[in-house]
């Protein structure tokens, strides 16, 4: 995954770096991992997998809508995984 994620709180910018490494909240990823692997404390590589189906759910909010930016507050269900505060306020800009 080439993909360089910015993520934007109040035209501040709170993360930058590779998208496998955007902040998902640890009871998301326990979560999907029973659910893939019936794995309540998942090893680096149920975890790894879990993080790429996070992933695969951003990047497809980008294609399917065709978006540059994606307003969090607009697909708030789907996104709610991100580990931040105050997720309404969030701009994703994903590139390459």
């Amino acid at each position: 995954m080439k993909q360089v994620v910015r993520i934007i709180k109040n035209d501040k910018e709170i993360f930058n770096g590779k998208i496998a490494s955007i902040p998902i909240k640890k009871k998301y990823i326990v979560k999907k991992s029973i659910e893939l692997f019936d794995d309540d404390d998942p090893c680096i590589i149920h975890q790894s997998y879990v993080i790429k189906e996070f992933v695969d759910i951003l990047l497809n909010i980008k294609k399917d809508n065709n978006l540059d930016e994606i307003h969090v507050l607009d697909f708030l269900d789907e996104l709610d995984f991100i580990d931040y505060t105050e997720l309404k306020k969030l701009t994703i800009i994903i590139k390459g």
